[in-house]
């Protein structure tokens, strides 16, 4: 987009010249040395930057609706994403207080989810998107997006580390039992720590989930704006109820 903008941009201003150029010859110096020529060289440039200004100005729009279809289709999984990362964190959270064994926690699937959104926001071209009207309403949304991928990086971030801590609770949690099969009676400074990392990974997934939530509702009032303003057929309350249905039959499943 960014080249057949500058293109069409080149080629306007190339057509105003030659055009101004074409005129002023043919009313100050129709008699002039050399005029037809000089004549026929401005008409060529002008009739060239034309035919330019037109083919840079379609493949600019040729290119603007591949890029938002491309963003189209992975901000709609996207959605179901962070919304299904949301669900499974909230069902985390639930059995954490109870769970003596965190390695059986889905911690390790939300790191992955978390690591999917980033390749969805990555998939959006985002940084090839060049409106004309930089305070337009869709270069607003784009700038909206590509604010959210630091969003996106920081769930992955925290959900890796989420992650390494249940890992780490898990690894202790096993070998206190497994000192336990041969008599050995664990160090109660041992299991108090343990209890305390339980409880950090608690607290942190609480958080976790609160945060996921709430840039989950950004995402769609993003995601309404974006539909406002890409021509589409489609509301995007009817593009949010088919999702929904998708995103309980991967919670079910």
């Amino acid at each position: 987009m960014k080249i057949s903008k500058k293109t069409a941009a080149a080629c306007a201003v190339a057509i105003i010249l030659s055009g101004f150029f074409v005129v002023l010859l043919g009313c100050f110096a129709p008699q002039a040395v050399g005029y037809n020529i000089i004549q026929n060289i401005m008409l060529g440039i002008f009739s060239s930057s034309i035919v330019s200004f037109v083919i840079s100005f379609v493949s600019y729009f040729h290119e603007r609706g591949i890029i938002i279809e491309k963003t189209e289709n992975n901000i709609k999984s996207l959605y179901i994403n962070m919304c299904v990362l949301s669900k499974i964190t909230a069902d985390t959270l639930q059995q954490i207080h109870m769970a003596s064994d965190l390695s059986i926690l889905p911690f390790g699937n939300i790191s992955g989810l978390s690591a999917l959104n980033v390749d969805f926001l990555n998939n959006m071209s985002l940084g090839l998107f060049q409106p004309f009207y930089k305070n337009g309403k869709l270069a607003k949304v784009y700038a909206d997006i590509i604010e959210f991928q630091q969003a996106a990086y920081n769930i992955k971030n925290i959900s890796m580390n989420l992650q390494a801590q249940a890992l780490e609770y898990s690894n202790q949690y096993l070998k206190i039992r497994n000192d336990e099969m041969f008599g050995i009676q664990p160090n109660p400074i041992v299991v108090q720590n343990l209890d305390a990392l339980k409880n950090v990974i608690n607290i942190k997934t609480a958080k976790f989930h609160e945060y996921t939530t709430g840039k989950c509702q950004e995402l769609e009032k993003i995601i309404k704006v974006f539909y406002e303003h890409i021509g589409d057929k489609q509301s995007w309350e009817n593009v949010k109820s088919s999702l929904l249905m998708q995103i309980e039959e991967i919670v079910k499943g």
